[in-house]
């Protein structure tokens, strides 16, 4: 095909063709599951263990694909070795494989669709130099109680909602939410952490989904030596923080720089952050952060 494609219900299909139902309980209930991975240098990384949380994702809504985990990963390797032929030697791509329990008043089999998508650097590269500034919302984290958190559902009305009110006061913030008893859990695509006298501290898993990049982090800060802890942490906590990040698959590691307007430690990246991210490029032979940068105008 002279296009990239999509995988949709057992065929590949032009993705400019690419549809779904609108019967579908995804689109009318939100009654689904998603998970993406990312490729560095066209290949992709750390696959297995974002489908590994698919199906567990996939166990908690009580939904079969119809696939096993080597069928989704055989058709996803396709899908991307197809699609990376059109990116230019800078560029990679999310992958992506979202599930639905399938038609709203018939029984059917689920809707399975794979796809890529072009990793949008210039959206965000500028924060490697300026650093994050986040915004705490009023809205609160869906508790384990209504939601699992660890679950990554296409369900995600609650961090739209967060991220519009803190845009509305900051169209250039994030939004960092707490759960229900002013903790922090995460911002509205991945993992916080922070630093405190040489330690890395993130929120418990139990307020968040466990984020592959998050996983990566731990495994590069026991690769280095650095002391690691879970804990309740409170907007107090990261306002006296010697520095912060946040991760997720598409930028890795992206610096954090205020709180509510209070600014977070004394320089863009933070020493332990840059020497993470550092790690992390080296690890994927890649500089995550120049390569971000590359993608922005002389002008920014």
């Amino acid at each position: 095909m002279s296009e990239p494609v999509a995988y949709v219900n057992g065929r590949l299909v032009p993705a400019s063709q690419a549809t779904v139902s609108v019967f579908d309980r995804g689109f009318r209930m939100g009654d689904g599951v998603f998970d993406t991975a990312r490729t560095f240098r066209h290949r992709p990384y750390k696959l297995r263990e974002h489908l590994a949380r698919l199906y567990r994702s996939l166990h908690y809504i009580r939904v079969d694909p119809g696939l096993n985990p080597e069928a989704m990963e055989t058709w996803t390797l396709q899908v991307v070795e197809h699609n990376v032929a059109f990116l230019q030697p800078q560029d990679d791509v999310w992958i992506t494989q979202v599930v639905s329990r399938g038609p709203l008043r018939t029984a059917g089999a689920p809707t399975v669709v794979i796809l890529t998508e072009p990793l949008p650097f210039a959206t965000f590269a500028r924060y490697h130099k300026v650093g994050v500034s986040l915004i705490i919302p009023g809205i609160r984290h869906t508790p384990a109680q209504s939601v699992e958190p660890r679950a990554k559902t296409v369900s995600r009305m609650n961090l739209v909602l967060a991220e519009m009110e803190v845009q509305q006061r900051d169209p250039e913030a994030w939004a960092l939410l707490l759960d229900l008893n002013g903790n922090i859990t995460e911002y509205t695509s991945g993992n916080f952490f922070m630093v405190r006298k040489g330690s890395l501290l993130t929120p418990f898993e139990r307020n968040a989904l466990s984020g592959i990049a998050r996983e990566t982090v731990i495994e590069l800060a026991e690769e280095l030596g650095i002391p690691w802890r879970e804990a309740d942490l409170t907007p107090y906590d990261v306002y006296n923080a010697d520095e912060a990040f946040l991760t997720s698959t598409s930028k890795c590691i992206l610096p954090v720089s205020r709180l509510n307007g209070i600014r977070i430690g004394q320089s863009i990246p933070g020493p332990l952050t840059k020497r993470l991210l550092d790690t992390w490029s080296a690890r994927v032979e890649v500089d995550i952060a120049a390569q971000a940068l590359s993608h922005l105008s002389p002008a920014e």
